[in-house]
């Protein structure tokens, strides 16, 4: 499979990406649920029809500025992101692998979108509870990643077409094999009832508000 991609990304690709998000509190399933439209909306307007997914177009993006930083610099950090000078920076580590480096950007650019109403997306989460409320954002945010680096429909049609080696199904979507592997339990393609909470399987789907989006 080859990456097809327009020649230029539209320039409010961020804005027409918040829009997506109703500006209210969210549940976690109504939030995971944005995240994945939100990242199938960005391959589509980025051109991008196959993997892997080249997310070089996010470095051309306005106002948004990337920048590699040595292991050193970054605090054990993969990635970070601030606004300052009316710019997003996003800093990544250099020293993490190629896959690990490309998740990072995917996931720091979520925080991009979410940035101008994170506060009020995710005001409910944690309950109060500011460390266990910024670890519920993370996860949305690695969900967005994992969406736009290896898509439901994608991954779902590799494996169907017999790729349904780890490793291989990795280097195809250009990923890490540990990010595959939660990617493939997580769309049902891998068991692992063993780790998986019993009350998972009868918690609340997504607001039906969302099916519009």
């Amino acid at each position: 499979m080859t990456t097809t991609q327009q020649t230029s990304v539209p320039p409010d690709i961020v804005a027409q990406l918040r829009a997506m998000a109703p500006l209210r509190p969210l549940t976690q399933g109504d939030a995971y649920t944005i995240a994945e439209y939100q990242a199938s909306k960005a391959l589509e307007l980025a051109g991008i029809t196959s993997p892997h997914v080249a997310l070089d177009w996010i470095l051309d993006l306005p106002h948004t500025e990337v920048r590699l930083e040595p292991r050193h610099a970054m605090h054990r950090l993969s990635g970070s992101m601030t606004y300052t000078g009316g710019r997003y920076l996003i800093l990544i580590n250099k020293n993490d692998a190629h896959a690990r480096r490309r998740y990072s950007l995917a996931h720091e650019w979520k925080h991009v979108i979410d940035d101008t109403a994170a506060k009020v997306l995710y005001s409910r989460f944690g309950h109060g509870d500011e460390l266990a409320r910024e670890r519920k954002v993370e996860r949305i945010a690695d969900h967005f990643a994992a969406c736009l680096l290896m898509p439901r429909l994608w991954v779902k049609g590799a494996w169907m077409n017999g790729i349904q080696d780890l490793p291989a199904l990795a280097g195809l979507f250009m990923v890490s094999e540990e990010a595959m592997r939660i990617r493939l339990t997580y769309l049902g393609l891998l068991d692992d009832e063993v780790s998986r909470e019993h009350r998972t399987y009868f918690r609340r789907v997504a607001s039906p508000d969302l099916c519009c989006i």
